[in-house]
């Protein structure tokens, strides 16, 4: 049986079944898209990124193309269609270090108020550098590292700041959540207690599954990226609760399966050290995931029925995409 799932928070009125996609906001080859000519076929829009000045807790954007204004009426003509629009933190660029209140302080009002400038409906936390356990640090509903404690307080005052409307994803690697089944410590289930301490308040996560090469499921084998048993793996973890660093007495508790997505690369190149699925493969994870429906494959869902309310999909990119 799956074990208890999380409680509460707000719909946001968002669909059931989503596509989110991360939305350049530089020029890595793929080009400048306007936010307005994007494919109607995403639900919410990461608005990619919000990075970090030299004190590297005031978090800074600046749209890629036009004015201030033409940025914001591209997000009203986007929210007028029903779309979400996010402020994706972090990146290769971002990186977010809130050693103490000072720096939690910059970083709260930093984003308020590029929320309350540009209209964002919400924050997605995709920070790649910075997280990490301290050595003292083992119980993930109670952590201790001041980086953590920190980044979790300044969430949870941002989203109560705008109530239960306020979108928040996570875009962790796979190392820093299901990393965390194998061992516990320095990145390795890093994300954990941010996760465990904003649960109440997450609208889902879609963990990176992608440059990560392999991930050990929950039956112990060793399943590699790009595959449908690691897209199942990986993604049932969170559906079903886990053993922290191998504890059966330490279990990190079940999301609700409508928290949970799946975060793919668009293409071959979007993800340089692999994970590329095709889209035959990906649907017979889906299918086994929401509908239980299996395929042959190595790994067992830990519910056979499957997850009805799993949320959908994310991709590196919507500029990889087009």
């Amino acid at each position: 049986l799956p074990l208890s799932p999380f409680q509460a928070q707000a719909a946001n009125n968002l669909g059931s079944k989503l596509l989110v996609g991360y939305w350049h906001n530089f020029d890595n080859g793929t080009g400048i898209i306007k936010l307005k000519d994007v494919s109607p076929k995403w639900d919410v829009i990461n608005v990619s990124f919000g990075e970090t000045g030299g004190d590297r807790s005031t978090v800074e954007f600046s749209p890629v193309y036009g004015t201030d204004v033409e940025f914001k009426s591209d997000i009203s003509y986007l929210k007028s269609k029903g779309k979400k629009i996010v402020l994706s933190i972090g990146g290769q660029n971002g990186v977010v270090l809130l050693p103490d209140n000072a720096a939690k302080d910059r970083f709260i009002n930093s984003i308020q108020s590029l929320i309350d400038k540009y209209g964002f409906d919400g924050i997605d936390i995709d920070l790649e550098s910075g997280i990490y356990l301290n050595g003292n640090d083992t119980n993930f509903k109670n952590p201790t590292t001041p980086q953590i404690v920190n980044l979790i307080s300044a969430i949870r005052t941002i989203s109560d700041h705008y109530g239960p409307d306020f979108l928040l994803s996570m875009a962790p690697e796979t190392a820093y959540v299901q990393g965390g089944y194998s061992a516990y410590g320095s990145i390795w289930g890093a994300y954990l207690p941010i996760i465990y301490g904003v649960k109440d308040k997450l609208t889902y996560i879609h963990v990176q599954h992608y440059n990560a090469g392999s991930g050990i499921g929950m039956d112990g084998n060793n399943y590699n990226q790009g595959t449908a048993d690691y897209e199942v793996a990986m993604a049932d973890m969170l559906l079903h609760g886990f053993p922290v660093g191998g504890n059966a007495n330490n279990i990190f508790p079940a999301l609700r399966s409508d928290q949970v997505m799946i975060g793919l690369p668009a293409a071959p190149a979007a993800a340089p050290s692999g994970g590329y699925i095709s889209p035959t493969e990906m649907k017979k994870a889906l299918n086994y995931i929401i509908k239980g429906v299996p395929f042959g494959g190595k790994y067992k869902l830990s519910n056979q029925s499957g997850y009805p309310a799993f949320r959908g999909l994310m991709s590196w990119s919507i500029n990889w995409d087009a």
